[in-house]
Formats: C-alpha cells, sequence, structure tokens
C-alpha cells in the first residue's frame, strides 16, 4: 500500500495557530482546518487527530 502524504501548514500567532491541510499531487488543494489555542496541548491534541498512528 502507498503512503498517502499531506502536509499542514501553520499560521503560529502568540495566542492560536491557524491549520491548513494539503494532499500531495500538483492538484493537491490548499484548505483551512482551523484554528486551536496555542499550546502544546492543543498541538498534539492535533497531531493525533490528523495522523492517527500515521505520524512519522
Amino acid at each position: 500500500m502507498a503512503d498517502r502524504i499531506s502536509y499542514i501548514g501553520l499560521d503560529v500567532h502568540k495566542e492560536s495557530i491557524v491549520v491548513a491541510t494539503a494532499s500531495s499531487g500538483l492538484r493537491g488543494e490548499v484548505r483551512e482546518y482551523g484554528r486551536i489555542a496555542n499550546t502544546a496541548t492543543a498541538l498534539d491534541r492535533l497531531l493525533k487527530k490528523l495522523g492517527g498512528d500515521g505520524i512519522r
């Protein structure tokens, strides 16, 4: 099975982080995923939600 690659963009601010995602390939559409608090806990939850067990 081929790996699926997703790109994650983070626009970091003092109080929050705006998250965008894009899939690999030439036509990978960039979509705003949402806004999270700028905390280690919120970032950890985001990574688990987006990547599950497949984070490398």
